[in-house]
């Protein structure tokens, strides 16, 4: 006896298309997930690894060249002013971060400030000891090298005002300022109120 052989019914053209079976999507779906992971991975070991660097060069100053000679020459002198400017720009810079940080106080930004400052100052007194400011070796550049000496202790007396401001705004002046923004959010919130209501139904 001779097989029947069915035939299938031709595919009306506009008919929708059928949906892709949900195996084809597995590969594309693996591929996307791995890529996904890959940078989240990627990203975080790169946020940490800044953050880790960063804490470093905050609490370690990279240690200074030796001190200058007794009889100290011209270029020792040449090199200790250039390196003195590079501490005052890095200070005016922390000082700069210092009027945005009263604009709006936060604690994880006070903390940061105060870890650069220490920074700053550990740099300051490391440059301090290498130029041998205290001691003043005879020289024949002695009016400049004073000079130099006396902007370098008149830099650290700045910091140190800035660093005694900055302690008495976050004990005594941030709690203030913190108290008058709730009271003011408070008297707009009841003047918004007063506001939308009705005419006679304001209380006192």
């Amino acid at each position: 006896m001779r097989a029947v052989r069915l035939r299938r019914p031709p595919k009306d053209p506009l008919s929708p298309p059928q949906p892709a079976s949900p195996a084809e999507f597995r590969p594309y779906r693996r591929f996307v997930s791995w890529l996904v992971l890959s940078c989240i991975v990627v990203g975080s070991v790169y946020l940490l690894s800044s953050v880790g660097v960063t804490i470093y060069r905050r609490r370690h100053v990279p240690p200074v060249a030796e001190k200058v000679s007794a009889q100290v020459t011209d270029s020792e002198i040449v090199s200790c002013y250039e390196e003195l400017d590079d501490v005052r720009q890095g200070l005016q810079r922390h000082l700069e971060n210092f009027h945005h940080l009263l604009a709006s106080y936060d604690q994880a930004e006070a903390q940061r400030w105060a870890e650069e400052g220490n920074s700053w100052t550990a740099g300051w007194k490391a440059l301090g000891q290498r130029c041998r400011f205290g001691e003043l070796p005879v020289t024949r550049l002695r009016k400049e090298l004073e000079q130099i000496a006396a902007a370098h202790e008149e830099l650290g007396q700045t910091n140190d005002l800035y660093t005694r401001a900055f302690k008495r705004f976050g004990v005594e002046l941030a709690p203030r300022m913190d108290r008058v923004r709730e009271r003011m959010k408070k008297i707009g919130e009841r003047l918004a109120k007063s506001s939308a209501s009705p005419p006679g139904e304001n209380k006192p």
